[in-house]
């Protein structure tokens, strides 16, 4: 009740607050006066008619950034070729970074992880209502840090790799050695280092969602396992790289159909409470 008393001052005061609205309606359903949280969820909805519609379109535009993500890494790793050791084969190396292949496969991930990014703030929004909430903004802020972390690697996939390719197929063999040298240990740690903070940002998300039983478990182990098989793994084969993408997108794409059916549902209120027994 002392937690209750401000906030009900306060709503008279500012009774088109949507953030007191939403504390006083919290306390009324954590102290369980089921009619009381009923009639604050319904006012906001009554203040806000367009709050509602806001949110969900967000959530739902989230949802399909996701989607599109999970598709776009999927045909990326479809096409992209089997990249051989620049040391042992290097003709075979320059040829398949200089692939039309190669080169359309890492425009696809420049533009999929952008969109990831889109999709895990709206994946935090829609999570910001559950007791989870903590954790899942730290999942969103690892997400979105290891995106723009790993968008320098990304670009000299697409770009540098096969200017460098190039370049050693036209007779410059030296270039061969500003390429090892990119692949060396240290070089590899900084270059990657965005990708394992996405990593760590996607294993909290998918901890997260696994708690909310609105969401199947099952898509959220698939989809982290496709993300960490594509992260830390080097493609051995054109069908692991398949898998890789399949796991990505099966996962991501029922997400999406979970994230897209469980927005609405934030903004219905309470119809019905539960009878206490007569005592």
């Amino acid at each position: 009740m002392q937690t209750i008393a401000p906030l009900e001052e306060n709503i008279l005061i500012r009774p088109n607050s949507i953030e007191i609205n939403e504390a006083l309606a919290d306390e009324y359903v954590k102290q369980e006066r089921w009619e009381d949280a009923v009639r604050v969820y319904q006012s906001l909805l009554l203040l806000y008619p367009a709050t509602a519609a806001l949110f969900v379109s967000r959530i739902r535009l989230g949802a399909t950034a996701l989607a599109i993500s999970s598709t776009l890494i999927l045909f990326s790793q479809s096409i992209s070729p089997i990249v051989p050791n620049a040391i042992q084969s290097p003709s075979e190396f320059a040829q398949a970074l200089s692939s039309t292949n190669y080169l359309i496969a890492q425009i696809l991930l420049l533009v999929a992880f952008p969109f990831f990014s889109t999709a895990a703030i709206s994946i935090y929004k829609l999570l910001s209502y559950t007791h989870d909430h903590r954790p899942a903004f730290w999942a969103m802020v690892f997400s979105v840090i290891g995106v723009g972390l790993s968008m320098p690697l990304l670009g000299i996939n697409a770009v540098v790799y096969p200017l460098i390719a190039r370049l050693y197929l036209s007779g410059e063999l030296e270039m061969l050695i500003l390429s090892t040298t990119l692949q060396q240990m240290i070089w590899s740690l900084i270059l990657h280092f965005g990708n394992y903070i996405l990593l760590l940002g996607i294993s909290i998300f998918s901890w997260v969602i696994s708690r909310n039983q609105n969401f199947p478990k099952w898509a959220t182990v698939v989809f982290l396992t496709g993300w960490t098989l594509f992260i830390i793994s080097f493609a051995s084969s054109q069908p692991y790289m398949i898998a890789t993408g399949l796991l990505i997108f099966i996962g991501g794409l029922t997400l999406t159909r979970s994230a897209w059916t469980q927005a609405p549902l934030q903004f219905q209120p309470i119809t019905a409470y539960p009878q206490k027994a007569d005592s």
